[in-house]
């Protein structure tokens, strides 16, 4: 799928050390004028792994993780779209959407797509943004588990009667 939207900068291919999980995510553009360009021609920042911080990175990680949910609610239903006017208008809705998990991840829509831009170049970005998306993603399911299993102490008053 491809968004053709002025804002939307490249797409971000991140291979995942996590088990080489690959995904793709659009990275948002930092203002309406920049265009669309291929992953091959991504913006280079020259900013290799050690220039961002942890806390960026996990910032990054949980901030891609709601981007691509967005991009999957959303894909079907731009494809969709009967015409250019509803298509324009479910594509603004999605960038507003993912700008706002950007800012809510602690991030601003320029530190994301500097991200994005040198994680296309740099294997050990990418290793550390896999390890970030792992780690919350086993913190998650120990929290469900954990639900779970404190879901079973509690004895099922309408049994006990």
């Amino acid at each position: 799928m491809s968004f053709k939207t002025p804002l939307f900068a490249a797409a971000a291919t991140l291979a995942m050390s996590a088990g080489v999980l690959a995904v793709s995510t659009p990275a948002l553009a930092q203002d309406a004028s920049a265009s669309v360009t291929a992953p091959a021609e991504a913006p280079q920042t020259g900013a290799t792994s050690a220039a961002f911080t942890d806390a960026q990175i996990d910032r990054f990680a949980a901030a891609m993780a709601d981007v691509q949910a967005l991009n999957q609610s959303y894909g079907p239903k731009v494809e969709g779209a009967g015409d250019t006017t509803a298509r324009a208008t479910l594509q603004s809705q999605l960038t507003t959407e993912m700008t706002a998990a950007v800012k809510a991840a602690g991030l601003t829509a320029e530190e994301y797509n500097q991200i994005a831009a040198a994680a296309q170049g740099d294997a050990a970005l990418r290793a550390r943004i896999g390890r970030s998306m792992q780690a919350k993603a086993d913190a998650g399911a120990e929290a469900n588990a954990n639900a779970e299993t404190d879901g079973e102490d509690e004895p099922d008053s309408a049994s006990e009667m």
